[in-house]
């Protein structure tokens, strides 16, 4: 899967979250103050997996659990570092949310 993933844009950073939703994890990085996106460009919004990302041989799980990280001119280091210790606890926090809805 990296390996997939390591042909893209430097401006873009896509990750997937194992055992989450991405409205899930968006919900929870904005709880945190981060702006992030679901999925591909083409399907932002929608609740179900990217036809793109299924088609670039990404399981539908983990589809499910994809975020988009974008960067842009104004972006800094500060932000990055932000998003970068934000993400792993929106995962947990997902995760949380996931298993009380289904356990």
């Amino acid at each position: 899967l990296l390996r997939r993933l390591r042909n893209r844009s430097a401006v873009i950073s896509a990750v997937v979250a194992p055992g989450t939703e991405t409205s899930a994890l968006l919900m929870h990085l904005d709880r945190l103050g981060v702006a992030a996106s679901g999925g591909s460009a083409c399907t932002t919004g929608s609740p179900e997996a990217s036809h793109v990302l299924l088609a670039m041989g990404l399981p539908r799980e983990l589809a499910l659990g994809f975020v988009r990280f974008s960067l842009g001119r104004e972006s800094t280091e500060d932000d990055i570092a932000r998003a970068a210790a934000a993400y792993p606890e929106a995962v947990a926090r997902a995760r949380r949310t996931e298993g009380a809805l289904h356990g």
